[in-house]
């Protein structure tokens, strides 16, 4: 009989495959990989191994989002683009002059697909160039060239296949799990502020991380249901909508309650709260994750126990209430926190009933789906709704692909001038190690080699092992599933398992010695030193001329931020509409702060300059983020309550950000004395004077951020 520990265990384990994409993702791979590799040889055309099974596996592998028909727009543009580039590889490969020309134009479409694409063209600017240089390595005439492109289209439609029978199977609406995406999000940001893991050791600082992945992945969602959802779905579009703003909003109060707690830290007896707190933590994040398998199962029974858990939920958040009425009732920031706990426990709630319209909405499939679920007629907006390039031009984009284009050309050059054996994983290699900044490239190269070299001699000792091709091809799958797997949690074993399916794969078409080891291991060296000096002396961007931009403007987010949610005040209206369109602008800027300063702490040192400066300086203009969203839910117990905040006590504290900012874009000294010298009203009721305290804390956050740059001086 399983004990109740293997059966929660096992819980877990259905929940992670329902909830992300890591295994699915893997199985779809190795299915795909082998499947093609055993028609290839049951139809007597080994040859074609090297380009159909990878093809299949790169299409199998994608995760694609949105509507079905777009899914299916996205796949046979993949399909094309691997087609087309082993043709284009294996007409150029004949000649030095043409291979290099072929692989800079390669290069340069690949930057292309970078910038119209977000979400799909990193993928496809990396299969495109590992088929033009598989194709490559392999010239031959027309007829050949046709022939490994007819290849790699039949094992990209395989691959297709898969991932359509997967939707067969557990069809679901386009949208949805994009949903869930969200409240993974938002349960993943809620753990990150627990003190401690499940296992009772110290949780890592990540909550700034946590942050930038629910916005972006909140904006990818409203962005998925914008553009996929018609006019026949309205109401279905409108209730996921609210589902995926729910996450959100649940996130945004559980943030200011975290925000309001710390605040509490230092008091008497706040270690008779800690354990509530962090319960209650453990409990909120739970039932996120339970929601999220609610909105994509839409299934009763999923609802129940959604139930359980928000019940749960509730019921320790009052014990959080109850602890905290034992600090000191009257004091301001005691009574701030419960304020936040209560909104916290008020939406609870509106999760429950918004839950259940969503498994009203749906009808839970078993079996074998004879159709996929209809969202929407054809239209070229849900058609093209993947092609999504940025609102402004980024030139860093263009310095990387000139970059790539002259590191690829080089490589090439190299491997045809001096006919190197499988010289081709030289600009393979660069192609992935090369990253639009230094720190990037520099972390990849080291991943990787370590792979390559794991797998290599791993690969080279299995090649003594007298297999039949049937445990080849199984060894193979293993080595796929486990590669799709890692892929996006840990490059390295990814990298790992990817050289060892090559190795097993090649081994299907010659024989394979120690030179092979030897020679992808150099190649990859090669290739990997060439990225790293083209990081360094081809039209680099340093980030320490870049960092103090992002944190000015992130400065000046917040300073809109404070002045909308004063605004709101006044009006006496919910923290909704341009609350919230400028706490989401906030939000990004600081996350584009945060991924600069991280670029800014993997370069060079002497090319760093005072990133200690630029790291305090991120760090307090996200605590001052928090800080106004604490002050912003106040509104939603103010509703129609309307409270007029002095221009003369908010123009100062603004003014004074203006300033900030201008000082970090130009360079110039900051002043650091406080400016905000305007007492609070008198006569306030207990509630408006909580406000004024959470608006001096606003204060003494900008008066921190000012002494810092007045102490260090900002750096160009």
């Amino acid at each position: 009989m399983a004990s109740p520990h293997d059966s929660t265990r096992a819980g877990k384990v259905f929940e992670h495959s329902i909830l992300t994409t890591d295994v699915a993702r893997a199985l779809r791979s190795s299915l795909a990989m082998a499947g093609a590799w055993s028609l290839c040889l049951i139809t007597g055309n080994p040859w074609a191994v090297i380009v159909a099974a990878p093809a299949a596996q790169n299409v199998a592998m994608l995760d694609v989002r949105g509507d079905y028909r777009a899914r299916a727009a996205i796949l046979l543009v993949l399909i094309a683009v691997l087609g087309c580039s082993a043709w284009a590889g294996a007409v150029a490969g004949n000649h030095l002059i043409t291979a290099v020309l072929g692989i800079g134009v390669l290069a340069v479409l690949a930057g292309c697909w970078r910038y119209l694409s977000g979400d799909y063209g990193p993928n496809f600017a990396l299969a495109s160039g590992l088929f033009f240089l598989l194709a490559m390595s392999e010239p031959g005439d027309w007829w050949h060239a046709w022939n490994l492109m007819a290849a790699a289209c039949l094992g990209g439609l395989g691959g297709m296949l898969v991932q359509l029978a997967g939707w067969f199977v557990r069809p679901q609406h386009a949208v949805r799990h994009a949903v869930a995406e969200t409240w993974i999000a938002a349960s993943d940001l809620v753990t990150a502020m627990r003190s401690v893991t499940d296992e009772g050791q110290p949780n890592p600082a990540q909550i700034s991380e946590k942050e930038g992945v629910l916005r972006t992945t909140a904006d990818r969602t409203l962005r998925v249901i914008a553009t996929t959802m018609g006019k026949r779905s309205a109401a279905l579009a409108a209730h996921l909508d609210d589902t995926c703003q729910l996450a959100t909003r649940l996130a945004t109060r559980t943030s200011a309650l975290h925000t309001a707690m710390e605040a509490l830290q230092s008091r008497a007896g706040f270690e008779t709260v800690r354990p509530s707190f962090d319960s209650a933590l453990r409990s909120l994040a739970s039932a996120m994750a339970s929601t999220a398998l609610t909105v994509i199962t839409h299934r009763q029974e999923q609802l129940m126990a959604l139930d359980v858990r928000i019940r749960r939920a509730g019921d320790l958040l009052h014990v959080l209430d109850t602890r905290l009425e034992t600090l000191d009732p009257q004091d301001d920031e005691v009574i701030q926190a419960r304020q936040m706990l209560a909104m916290v426990a008020e939406l609870l709630p509106t999760v429950q009933m918004t839950l259940r319209e969503t498994v009203d909405h749906g009808t839970p499939q078993t079996g074998f789906a004879l159709r996929l679920p209809d969202l929407s007629g054809i239209s070229m907006r849900s058609l093209g709704a993947w092609v999504n390039p940025p609102a402004q031009f980024d030139w860093t984009l263009v310095r990387y692909t000139l970059r790539v284009a002259a590191v690829l050309m080089l490589a090439v050059a190299i491997h045809k001038w001096l006919h190197i054996p499988r010289g081709h994983w030289i600009a393979f290699t660069a192609l992935v190690v090369l990253q639009p900044d230094y720190g990037a490239t520099r972390q990849k190269m080291g991943q990787r080699l370590f792979g390559t070299l794991a797998g290599s001699t791993v690969g080279s000792l299995l090649l003594w092992l007298k297999m039949p091709v049937a445990a080849f091809i199984l060894c193979a799958a293993i080595m796929a599933f486990c590669f799709a797997y890692f892929v996006r949690r840990r490059y390295g074993l990814a990298v790992f398992f990817v050289t060892l399916m090559i190795v097993l794969m090649t081994e299907s078409m010659m024989p394979v010695h120690l030179d092979f080891t030897l020679e992808r291991l150099l190649a990859t060296l090669a290739g990997g030193l060439l990225s790293l000096t083209a990081a360094l002396l081809l039209w680099p961007k340093w980030e320490r001329s870049q960092a103090p931009q992002y944190v000015a403007a992130a400065l000046r987010a917040n300073r809109s931020y404070l002045e909308t949610v004063v605004e709101t005040f006044g009006k006496g209206e919910r923290f909704t509409g341009d609350a919230v369109l400028a706490k989401r602008a906030v939000e990004r800027a600081n996350s584009q702060a945060v991924a600069s300063l991280q670029r800014l702490i993997s370069e060079p040192s002497r090319q760093r300059g005072d990133v200690e400066h630029i790291a305090t300086l991120t760090t307090y203009n996200q605590r001052l983020t928090r800080a106004i969203t604490v002050l912003g839910q106040h509104l939603n117990h103010r509703i129609g309550n309307a409270l007029d905040i002095p221009a003369s006590y908010v123009t100062p504290i603004t003014d004074m950000m203006d300033v900030m900012a201008e000082g970090l874009e130009s360079g110039a000294p900051t002043a650091t004395a406080s400016r905000q010298t305007t007492p609070p009203p008198k006569n306030l009721s207990l509630d408006e004077a909580v406000v004024y305290s959470q608006l001096g804390t606003v204060a003494t956050e900008i008066d921190a951020i000012a002494l810092a740059m007045g102490k260090n001086g900002t750096t160009t």
